[in-house]
């Protein structure tokens, strides 16, 4: 399907204009080889593989001419087997969306288990530091006889 070159009004002989018009089917028809597939004017130029501002200011009766035809598109409701197609790709995303969200909600517990345990054992550290000395334990410098430290 080819409706931006056969609803365009005159033949083009410009390589640029005529590669952006392609471009243009391309993302139309949705069979883009050079950008996301989006209808947009800056995918367009991807696909086109020009820049940006060759469509938006150099040539904008073809930027206007895509936009009308992408958004018609847009309104325009998708045949049942797309529409299924679509479903099955969008509820396939779900899913895998689905089980990242619950990995991750997973290694939140996991983490906060383990925040929870460190700060017990950090207050407990703090508590031993701050506690008097046991008897039973002998300084280093405490046994070094008065002859030693000369």
């Amino acid at each position: 399907m080819n409706a931006a070159t056969t609803s365009w009004p005159r033949p083009e002989t410009a390589p640029e204009r005529i590669a952006i018009l392609t471009a243009a089917d391309r993302l139309l028809a949705g069979t883009p080889q050079h950008s996301t597939g989006r209808l947009s004017v800056v995918q367009l130029a991807a696909e086109a593989q020009v820049k940006y501002w060759i469509i938006a200011q150099k040539h904008t009766d073809l930027r206007d001419h895509f936009q009308r035809l992408a958004a018609e598109a847009k309104r325009q409701p998708k045949s049942p087997g797309e529409a299924a197609e679509s479903d099955h790709q969008g509820s396939g995303e779900l899913d895998r969306l689905r089980a990242h969200c619950a990995g991750l909600e997973e290694l939140v517990t996991t983490y906060s288990l383990l925040i929870n345990e460190l700060s017990i054992e950090n207050e407990n550290l703090r508590t031993q530091l701050t506690a008097p000395s046991d008897p039973t334990v002998t300084s280093i410098n405490g046994r070094r006889t008065p002859q030693d430290r000369e």
